[in-house]
């Protein structure tokens, strides 16, 4: 198995992973605001998740192997969807998984959060923007994946900036995720029938 079959299956189970870690964390949770945190499952759902982001991010260079005709903003997507995902997924993902429900149990949460949490919450934020935009772009421009995968990266940021209510907050993410799903079926399924073509070939060729 190549490298690039292998980050193909890595964005497949990460995304499968994280999908189903938040879904289950934020879907299953009785009540809301503090008393998410106060939910027995919530770690372990959390710590689902965690563990998809970072085979997600493993994965996420196989991105680059589809740059065709737009290389530089593959790379700009590439990095700030990277960043994004470390700092806000796995690095504040880290912090509600399992500060917060114990801060709950220990005097409650802080009425404000660190100026420096603030800081460092906008710079991802930023970097998750910047990297959607320019990936989705950069797919319509290479034209080496379906033009609805770079549509849809697009639309995952542009929904998550409305603030959906309720559940409807985990749509962005899923449709985020859908699409390096999809990123990850065509690096393996390219290879798979890479191979076919090379096997129907050589079956088909006389002997010499």
């Amino acid at each position: 198995m190549n490298l690039r079959r292998l980050g193909g299956w890595a964005l497949i189970v990460g995304a499968i992973v994280t999908t189903v870690g938040y879904s289950a964390a934020n879907l299953l949770a009785p009540g809301s605001g503090e008393d998410v945190f106060r939910y027995h499952l919530w770690p372990l759902f959390y710590e689902i998740a965690l563990v998809g982001d970072v085979i997600t991010a493993l994965g996420l260079p196989v991105i680059l192997a589809f740059a065709g005709r737009a290389p530089k903003l593959h790379i700009v997507g590439y990095a700030g969807i990277f960043a994004a995902l470390v700092m806000l997924n796995v690095g504040e993902g880290t912090t509600e998984a399992f500060v917060k429900p114990y801060l709950v149990t220990h005097g409650g949460l802080p009425t404000e959060e660190p100026i420096g949490f603030a800081v460092f919450e906008g710079i991802a934020l930023l970097a998750l923007v910047v990297g959607s935009i320019c990936l989705g772009i950069a797919i319509l421009r290479a034209r080496t994946l379906p033009w609805w995968i770079g549509v849809a990266v697009i639309v995952s940021c542009v929904v998550g900036a409305l603030g959906l209510p309720g559940a409807w907050f985990l749509l962005p993410d899923s449709i985020f995720f859908a699409a390096l799903f999809a990123i990850g079926t065509f690096a393996v399924r390219e290879r798979t029938q890479r191979t076919s073509a090379t096997i129907e070939q050589a079956v088909a060729s006389p002997a010499r």
